[in-house]
């Protein structure tokens, strides 16, 4: 007795002719919506009856409803009816006497890392209120969080295409002026809450690397067959922002297999094996057409459009599967300097400080030197975090480690008129 998908049969098929013909085919087609609540309900039945654990039919519906929202790629019942199964588990193990709602939503949020505001249709969800929380996290580019957040409310409102990736989008701009913080950022949002999310489920690939030949194979699986570390990642947890970086330096081969991962959410390799990136927001970062004004940047009047750039680069089936072309404008002076207190306010937050009750302050003639010194046309505000690291971090260290008798105080920051650092308690 074996067990197979259709992908595989054919592929087995295809590899081993003749061996399938050993067997005789059962078609098991999935079950319906009321069957599957059936299943649901018997397996409720029997927890009841042998472990004395209730669920409301109203519990059951939920389980149901989820999985058909959330996970529209699983036939019923399978995973639904183990997911019910570890919930009746935890149950018993708790000594809890009933599954309720709360639990449900508890344990579907820890495996998926989705909101407690996407799962509850009663909850409201502001547009305004997604573009506030990202532009806390990334700074002067209001079109791009704007952007971001549409893609968050379609997605709350059950309107995403089903049979596609939850969006994906192309990050244009220069380097260093926020297209990787904002990925990160969605990622937080989307799927930041689930069990080990560390606050971000993100997969990110240089595609410089895989611009030689072979590209697209290694990107799949490697020569023995075995999948890669990308398609392990996405089976475990499908639930994930997929970032990639610099997808103009990939192989044309490579934009050939991602061409089925944007258009139908699913990516077959050559033995039948199909991993699912329909719970994936997938976002591709690019520089075409930031460099045609000068090393030097440009301003935003004079910015180039990207839409057009990358028209002319990728090929129109490929770029017509984008969902959006995403701008991302040169940063100016007011903007570092926000990026700069930002980056300071962070530093006050570690566990150094946060431990002995030290606080950290600073003047704005500091954040100007540092903007100042940490930016860079040509790379944005990449090289700002090093400059602060090195002359702001290194000497509170150094500061902090010399006096072992702070505690609940706080530190002031500044710098004189040839540019050191000064720290005062």
């Amino acid at each position: 007795m074996a067990e197979a998908t259709s992908d595989e049969l054919d592929a087995c098929r295809r590899l081993l002719p003749g061996f399938a013909d050993l067997f005789q085919i059962l078609k098991l087609p999935p079950l319906g919506r009321d069957k599957a609540i059936s299943v649901l309900d018997r397996v409720a039945t029997m927890a009841r009856q042998n472990l004395r654990i209730d669920s409301s039919p109203a519990v059951i519906e939920l389980v149901y409803r989820l999985f058909n929202r959330f996970f529209p790629y699983y036939a019923f019942p399978g995973k639904t009816a183990g997911f019910f199964s570890r919930l009746i588990e935890s149950a018993d193990m708790e000594g809890a006497a009933e599954i309720t709602k709360e639990r449900v939503l508890q344990e579907f949020i820890r495996q998926t890392g989705l909101p407690e505001l996407f799962l509850r249709d009663e909850m409201l969800l502001r547009e305004a209120d997604v573009v506030d929380t990202f532009t806390e996290h990334v700074i002067g580019q209001q079109d791009a969080c704007h952007t971001a957040a549409r893609l968050v409310t379609t997605f709350k409102a059950g309107l995403n295409d089903p049979n596609r990736p939850i969006g994906v989008l192309l990050f244009c701009g220069p380097t260093g002026v926020g297209k990787t913080e904002l990925a990160k950022a969605v990622s937080r949002f989307f799927f930041g809450h689930g069990e080990n999310s560390g606050g971000e489920r993100m997969i990110r690939l240089d595609m410089s690397e895989y611009s030689g030949s072979s590209a697209a194979d290694r990107l799949i699986g490697d020569p023995y067959g075995e999948p890669s570390d990308l398609i392990k990642k996405v089976r475990q947890q499908p639930f994930v922002v997929l970032l990639l970086d610099e997808i103009e330096k990939a192989a044309p081969e490579v934009f050939d297999v991602l061409l089925s991962v944007f258009d139908e959410g699913r990516l077959t390799d050559r033995y039948g094996r199909t991993t699912t990136f329909r719970s994936a927001v997938i976002i591709m970062t690019s520089n075409l057409g930031a460099n045609k004004f000068g090393e030097m940047g440009f301003d935003k009047r004079s910015a180039p459009s990207y839409a057009k750039e990358s028209m002319s680069f990728f090929r129109p089936e490929f770029f017509n599967r984008i969902d959006a072309i995403v701008r991302f404008d040169a940063l100016d002076d007011e903007q570092i300097q926000a990026i700069t207190r930002k980056e300071l306010s962070e530093i006050s937050q570690r566990e150094g400080l946060v431990r002995f009750g030290i606080r950290l302050s600073w003047s704005e003639k500091l954040v100007n030197h540092l903007a100042s010194v940490g930016f860079d046309a040509r790379y944005g505000a990449r090289p700002l975090q090093r400059t602060i690291e090195t002359l702001v971090v290194t000497p509170l260290a150094r500061y902090l480690v010399e006096h072992l008798e702070l505690r609940n105080t706080s530190i002031r920051v500044d710098v004189d008129s040839v540019g050191r650092i000064q720290l005062e308690a």
